[in-house]
């Protein structure tokens, strides 16, 4: 969930093949919409989602998995021709208990467009029918009884749902909150094991994903939020009364949409676009309305990490154990040891925020002198071997922050105008209000930003790059 998402987060990277259930996928003929070969399948485990919420089995959570399942796979097997346009004719097959439900003009009709929206593909869908599977789950009920308050939270553990959960929590005592996280394993950590891991700062209700990665995978991989959220969103919708919430920034959750870098379509993971047409596809699925609320959607990282500072004082603790760098962790290292690229979209905005804040940025970067005069100067550790992608990269990054920047005194803009209409109907105000909110983002956004660069040097490279 980023401004600039050039490689999978740590969390999604692949892991050892497994067998999928869930998903059947057949060869196509070339003039048919693309699907993927069987064997780079993907089988998704939410049985601990399901555990935590209720008591029976759910066969629609089941015919999830398989519909979610066979979106990831498709999305990252069929590989984007870049000089025949952006998008995708990509098919989808998946075994689903429901054909009724599934196959119903309704419910195709609100997969296409969420996920059209979402990644700009055209896509199409295939249901066969699978047997109902029988037995209950060997966990009992745990959640609290229907008066509680709630919320799910799609969780990566990154710096902005560590901040927004702290502020849920210090805001409401009883909130029971409920952090879905999904994270690529071989297999499921243990029920009873959940709430004694040390991993997070706060207790998870794991997904796992099954996800071998094919050969050559589709790196732009546009339709990870539609796993992230849906889950969470039908969480919700079987535990009420619940909302769900999106932790993401401004920067981070319009940032792609208005400035989108080259060719590309608009980057839109955590858009209210999305998650609207989302919960039109919730109702239809489970016959209940789930409210998707976004608290930082026009608030800057800046903004968010000063609030974090505030109620947390313990900033090199948190710093240390919440990962923002979205660049291969294989290459992002020194001396074996993982740490931050600090040029990637992630880390820049990362770097700006803090020194917004006035937080005492502790982050080990790779790229760590912004003040350096030539980018292959700022490497600590000297120039690393892949110095040329990392160059394209940080271009990439800075630029795109800059262009932000710009929007703030381009008042009549069409893209942001635009943006300001798309988002008016996502979120049910007023186009007048919404507009008074994006310019206060916009403004704040430049606010932060030109000091950072200033800050830099006026000849530094990153002075060069923003076109200073």
């Amino acid at each position: 969930m980023t401004m600039l998402q050039t490689t999978l987060p740590v969390a999604e990277q692949a892991t050892r093949p497994l067998p999928s259930r869930a998903t059947r996928v057949s060869r196509t003929p070339v003039s048919a919409p693309a699907s993927a070969p069987s064997q780079t399948g993907t089988r998704i485990d939410a049985s601990h989602l399901q555990r935590y919420c209720f008591t029976s089995h759910d066969e629609v959570l089941e015919d999830l998995t398989s519909v979610l399942s066979a979106v990831r796979t498709v999305d990252r097997s069929v590989v984007r021709h870049h000089t025949k346009g952006w998008a995708r004719d990509l098919l989808i097959s998946a075994l689903v208990s429901d054909l009724k439900l599934w196959r119903s003009p309704e419910v195709t009709r609100a997969l296409a467009d969420t996920l059209g929206f979402l990644t700009a593909d055209r896509w199409s869908f295939a249901f066969t029918y699978r047997k109902p599977r029988k037995g209950d789950p060997r966990q009992g009920h745990l959640v609290q009884p229907p008066e509680q308050s709630r919320v799910f939270m799609p969780f990566s553990n990154g710096l902005d749902s560590f901040a927004i959960a702290k502020e849920l929590r210090a805001a409401s005592a009883s909130l029971e909150l409920v952090l879905v996280n999904v994270r690529a394993k071989d297999k499921a950590t243990k029920w009873n094991n959940l709430g004694r891991k040390k991993t997070f700062d706060f207790h998870t209700v794991e997904v796992a994903a099954y996800a071998p990665e094919p050969h050559r995978a589709e790196l732009t991989f546009r339709s990870r939020p539609f796993l992230y959220d849906l889950l969470a969103g039908y969480g919700a919708a079987i535990a009420q009364p619940a909302r769900v919430v999106i932790p993401e920034n401004g920067q981070g959750s319009l940032g792609g949409s208005l400035v989108p870098l080259g060719a590309e379509a608009p980057h839109r993971s955590c858009h209210p676009g999305f998650t609207s047409r989302l919960a039109n596809l919730i109702r239809l699925l489970t016959k209940t309305e789930v409210r998707f609320d976004h608290p930082a959607l026009f608030l800057t990282k800046g903004q968010v990490l000063g609030s974090l500072a505030n109620r947390d004082t313990a900033v090199a603790h948190w710093l240390a154990t919440h990962r923002s760098c979205s660049y291969d962790a294989r290459h992002s290292s020194s001396g074996k040891k993982v740490m931050h690229c600090g040029v990637c979209g992630n880390c820049v905005l990362r770097r700006v925020s803090l020194q917004s804040a006035g937080v005492p940025d502790s982050t080990v970067y790779r790229a760590k002198d912004l003040s350096a005069t030539t980018f292959e100067k700022s490497f600590a550790a000297g120039e690393p071997h892949n110095v040329k992608a990392n160059r394209d990269l940080a271009l990439n990054s800075i630029r795109s922050m800059q262009r932000l920047a710009d929007l703030a005194i381009q008042p009549r803009s069409m893209r942001v105008a635009a943006e300001v209409a798309a988002l008016a109907r996502g979120l049910n105000e007023p186009f007048k209000n919404v507009r008074e909110k994006m310019d206060a983002f916009l403004s704040q956004h430049r606010k932060e930003w030109e000091p950072f660069v200033e800050s830099c040097g006026r000849k530094s490279w990153v002075a060069e790059f923003a076109g200073n």
